[in-house]
């Protein structure tokens, strides 16, 4: 009798996140000389996400911030993982590379996963950057972007058994700060150029059909599917517009959870960029298509 066992897409029981370090502050500098990030209410907010997670059956993992590393709260652009493969990314930006070294330790000691590193040295990726629909991977590249062509390649060869698009993305925003599942087979699409240009690549060159939820921000687009449950910005930050098409248009029975990320935006991040879902396990695991 087998021990190993399959699971569905976007299911997951482990939710990694990097608390905030005092030097958080010099990153919204990085965007914004004037921007003041209020530390207090930021850590508030990184704390609500935490607890909102936990309503949603995943296991919390919360690991120290390193001051040398003032984004490291943004996680997920550390890893992309799916079912029991982690591939540790490079991100563009040197000053933000030594931050996967902490993670990758903890997800091949703790986790159990399986680590796939980069080998190629002009390759670069981000988790931002990668988008899996629960069928397909979408990866977003460009010149002077955080993901190059090389770094794309990279996560075909982690995840053979994906066909994985590379799109060009405009402008320097990641694709899933744009764009994000919400839920099985829906994708939410933000009302930026960059944003309907890349969905516009992306529905020309899938392999498999989604239903869309158009919304009138590219913040309101960014949201967590997990386990079921949608996690999105507040009324407040995006608006009565998108608040109501999200509630209107997206039946997880009822299992919607809102959190702000105000503080956190001042310096880039946002909802998605601040967890590292995962589905840590000794046992080997076969995603399901939650697509036909």
């Amino acid at each position: 009798m087998s021990n190993r066992y399959e699971c569905n897409a976007f299911e997951y029981n482990f939710a990694i996140l990097v608390r905030i370090p005092d030097s958080f502050q010099n990153s919204a500098r990085k965007f914004d000389p004037k921007a003041e990030v209020d530390m207090e209410k930021a850590r508030k907010e990184h704390k609500d996400l935490v607890e909102t997670l936990k309503k949603c059956d995943v296991r919390t993992i919360e690991l120290d911030g390193t001051e040398e590393y003032p984004e490291c709260p943004f996680v997920d652009d550390c890893v992309v993982a799916i079912g029991n493969t982690a591939l540790i990314t490079r991100p563009g930006s040197k000053t933000r590379q030594g931050e996967v070294s902490e993670i990758r330790r903890y997800l091949q000691s703790q986790m159990k996963m399986t680590i796939v590193e980069i080998r190629d040295p002009d390759a670069i990726v981000e988790g931002g950057d990668v988008l899996f629909t629960g069928k397909e991977i979408f990866v977003g590249i460009g010149t002077g972007r955080r993901t190059n062509e090389k770094g794309a390649q990279a996560v075909v060869d982690a995840f053979p058994e994906y066909n994985v698009t590379p799109i060009n993305v405009p402008g320097s925003r990641r694709l899933k700060s744009m764009l994000s599942m919400a839920g099985w087979d829906i994708i939410a699409v933000g009302s930026s150029e960059e944003a309907l240009l890349t969905f516009k690549q992306m529905k020309s060159l899938a392999q498999y059909k989604y239903r869309i939820l158009r919304l009138d921000s590219d913040d309101a687009a960014n949201m967590l599917y997990v386990n079921g449950r949608l996690i999105h910005r507040s009324r407040d930050e995006i608006g009565e517009k998108s608040y109501s098409a999200i509630q209107d248009n997206l039946d997880h029975n009822g299992l919607h959870h809102e959190v702000t990320c105000q503080e956190l935006t001042k310096s880039g991040g946002n909802l998605i960029r601040s967890v590292l879902l995962v589905l840590g396990n000794t046992l080997y695991r076969k995603i399901i298509s939650t697509l036909p």
